[in-house]
Formats: structure tokens, C-alpha cells, sequence
């Protein structure tokens, strides 16, 4: 039997994942959150959730060569997939992120990721950044089906100074997306976001009551471009600052108009059954293209703007 670490919580009370980064600050709070989803860490013998408080006294208990583990996970180089670099300088890179594709991995033997072709590539981006290994010098991610724009960092630095423009607000993210039904009129859609209680895949506007793992201000502004009657979609620019989880996805599907594709927010679509995400138990059926979103510019504090060109499901009204 493998040995046991045993941490007795001795003062305040702390959320889980926050208390073992504070205890072992080499291990990311994401990474010991990925260990307790797997069930390796135990609190008074049971397994608990990642956002669990603990009270004085508690004891919480892992395998002893957990940490190391957990610290020393390193990315799958993998060079069989190009990578689309639409900038680079000394300091950042700007990828164009393919739909049906991660950001990154989950695990260090998980393969196939944007991060495993941009390690492969420049190699010299591990340990960039406070995202975690599996992360090497990313600063804003995708959903698996979404397309675009993906920055990294090249320096530790950079990441600080653009991670805290991002916490600011001050970097501005434009999407184009094709939405269900007529949408006529620009909108701004201002409502605060949280965790579905009954699916933890999914994010909700704030019900009344209290709200699920936090409450999140989120804002979307929203300008149609062209309805195209025959498949009943209208082509929408979108612009938003703050980035809350599933943000935009959540946004117009409250509003009647969810993405084409986004079945998991009552999008239709010619789809298919993801079966990487089927394998962490999540049935999400996907469009053949993905979302029909993509993040198709930023522009950054000091006015710099980077684009990515549209993807083939895009009709530019001017053609």
C-alpha cells in the first residue's frame, strides 16, 4: 500500500484546492483540482469536491508522491499537426486555434491539443506562465469546438503583464458566431453567470437564490451582420472583455438564439458525438465544423490588434 501524506488543518477555513496549493505552492491549483476530479485526494477518508471548505481539525490525505507527480507533469511534444501562427515577436505568439480540438491537455499523457503541437514547436515555452505545466505560456483558452485566437507569452514576464490585462478588462475579444433565428437588433446582454447546479458541464443566468460556486458579471455586446432565411441563422459579430466560462454560449442561448452546433445550449446541428469528451463522461453532441464561434480578433491595452481569418463556415456579406 502506497505511503500516505496526512495534513491536519490547523487554522481558518479554506477552500480545498486553494489549501493544498498553499501547502505545496509548485503544484498548480488547477492541477490539484484535476486530482481531486480523479479522486486522489481524501478529506477525513472520503473524497471531496475541489471547491470544499474545510473546518479546523479535518484531516486531508494523498499519496505521498502525489505532489511530485503533480509537479513534474510534462506535455506530449507532437509535431504530426501544423500550427497556424498568426504573430509572433520576442515577447507573444498568436495561434489560430482549429474547432474540434483542445487547448490543451488534462493529463500529461493526453495528446492531440493545441499545446501539444505548440510545445513541439517551441520547446522553450515549458514553465512559461502560472497556468501549469500542461499550459506552457497560455493566456486565454478555447472551448473544444470553438475556433480562433489563442496568445501565449514567451517570457514570464509577458504573461504577468498580459494576465493582468485580461483581469482588468482591458484586452477587448471579438467573435463572429452563427446564432438560430432571425437576431434583428443590436443587444447588449448584461447578466451574471454561475455554475448549473444539476450539470456540472454547463453554466446558467443567475436564478434567484443563492447562486451555484460563485456569482460571475458577464457582458456581451452583440451586432448581426446578415440572416441567412433559407437555413434560418443570423451571422453575428460579438465583443465582450470580462471572459466568464461558456460566456457568450450562455448569453445567446438565454436570449432564444443559441450557436448553431451547441447542442449542450439547445443548438441544433449536423453533429457528432465527441469521443474524447464522451471518455470524461460528458455526452456532447458537436457540429462537423464545431461551434459555429470563433474568436476572430483581440486587441490589446496598448491598441495592438491580432486577427485570425474566418472559418469555412463564415459567409462575408460583402461577397
Amino acid at each position: 500500500m502506497a505511503t500516505m501524506t496526512i495534513l491536519t488543518v490547523g487554522a481558518a477555513v479554506f477552500r480545498l484546492d486553494r489549501f493544498l496549493h498553499q501547502q505545496y505552492p509548485s503544484v498548480s491549483t488547477n492541477r490539484w483540482r484535476r486530482a481531486l476530479s480523479a479522486g486522489e485526494v481524501l478529506v477525513d477518508g472520503c473524497r471531496a469536491a475541489k471547491g470544499a471548505s474545510l473546518r479546523v481539525g479535518q484531516t486531508v490525505s494523498f499519496a505521498e508522491d502525489l505532489p511530485v507527480r503533480l509537479a513534474t507533469a510534462t506535455l506530449q511534444p507532437e509535431i504530426e499537426s501544423e500550427l497556424e501562427i498568426l504573430y509572433q515577436d520576442e515577447s507573444l505568439l498568436a495561434l489560430n486555434k482549429p474547432a474540434n480540438c483542445h487547448t490543451h491537455p488534462l493529463s500529461a499523457s493526453e495528446t492531440g491539443t493545441l499545446t501539444n503541437r505548440l510545445i513541439a514547436a517551441f520547446p522553450e515555452l515549458a514553465g512559461v506562465g502560472g497556468f501549469g505545466s500542461l499550459q506552457p505560456g497560455l493566456l486565454n483558452r478555447l472551448d473544444y469546438a470553438t475556433s480562433g485566437v489563442v496568445l501565449v507569452a514567451r517570457n514570464n514576464a509577458v504573461w504577468r503583464d498580459l494576465r493582468r490585462q485580461f483581469e482588468q478588462h482591458l484586452i477587448r475579444k471579438e467573435y463572429i458566431a452563427e446564432v438560430e433565428g432571425r437576431f434583428v437588433t443590436e443587444t447588449v446582454i448584461e447578466k451574471d453567470l454561475t455554475h448549473d447546479r444539476g450539470d456540472r458541464r454547463r453554466m446558467v443566468v443567475s436564478p434567484p437564490g443563492e447562486p451555484c460556486r460563485g456569482l460571475y458579471p458577464a457582458r456581451t455586446e452583440v451586432f448581426p451582420l446578415q440572416f441567412r432565411e433559407q437555413q434560418n441563422l443570423t451571422q453575428v459579430r460579438l465583443v465582450m472583455y470580462s471572459g466568464v466560462m461558456h460566456q457568450l454560449r450562455v448569453h445567446l442561448a438565454d436570449v432564444g438564439h443559441p450557436i448553431f452546433g451547441d447542442s449542450l445550449y439547445g443548438g441544433s446541428s449536423d453533429s457528432f458525438t465527441d469521443s474524447a469528451e464522451k471518455e470524461k463522461g460528458f455526452d456532447v453532441v458537436i457540429s462537423e465544423t464545431g461551434f459555429h464561434l470563433h474568436c476572430s480578433q483581440m486587441t490589446l491595452a496598448d491598441g495592438q490588434i491580432i486577427g485570425a481569418p474566418p472559418p469555412d463556415w463564415y459567409i462575408d456579406s460583402a461577397d
